[in-house]
């Protein structure tokens, strides 16, 4: 392989259908993620992502109101592991992942899609953005992330990001 193909990704596209954007805690995604190439690429695999991720600008002031957070504003993240970027850290909420393909070989005019299922962890925060209790602007969102993982140059990614909400609306009796 040339020096400089090695610093570029291949060739190809991944994009991510799931037939709608909203989701509640809990459920399972279903939906397929379509690979397409113009050259021919040794894929080490190919997989799906559900990444959730919680930001907080520092420096709000508290707002006076009795009780703790609710559902929608506290924290789900471990606050041990953070990136901080000026007054904004960046917590990693949940990163799960389904593999939809081993090894495989890519020629050019590739095209196909992979079916998937990820579910949603009951456990975490749904898609928020506003302030805390404690002054502190929180912004939560969710990624879907397609993935043709190649060794040695830049992987081929696809993003969508999806809301999720606490609960579906109830249906009328």
């Amino acid at each position: 392989m040339p020096l400089f193909k090695a610093f570029k990704a291949p060739n190809a596209a991944v994009s991510i259908n799931t037939g709608k954007d909203s989701f509640v805690l809990g459920e399972a995604i279903t939906g397929d993620l379509r690979v397409t190439s113009e050259e021919d690429i040794e894929a080490k695999e190919i997989r799906v992502e559900l990444v959730g991720v919680e930001k907080l600008k520092v420096g709000g002031e508290a707002i006076e109101e009795e009780g703790s957070e609710t559902l929608e504003t506290r924290i789900y993240s471990s606050q041990t592991s953070y990136t901080q970027r000026g007054d904004t850290i960046e917590y990693p909420m949940y990163k799960g992942q389904t593999k939809l393909s081993e090894k495989l070989r890519v020629t050019k005019g590739f095209s196909q899609q992979f079916p998937f299922t990820i579910t949603i962890p009951a456990s975490m925060g749904p898609t928020f953005q506003g302030m805390r209790r404690d002054g502190q602007w929180l912004e939560r969102t969710w990624t879907l992330k397609g993935v043709l993982a190649v060794g040695g140059r830049p992987d081929v990614e696809g993003r969508k990001d999806i809301r999720v909400s606490l609960t579906s609306a109830p249906s009328p009796p």
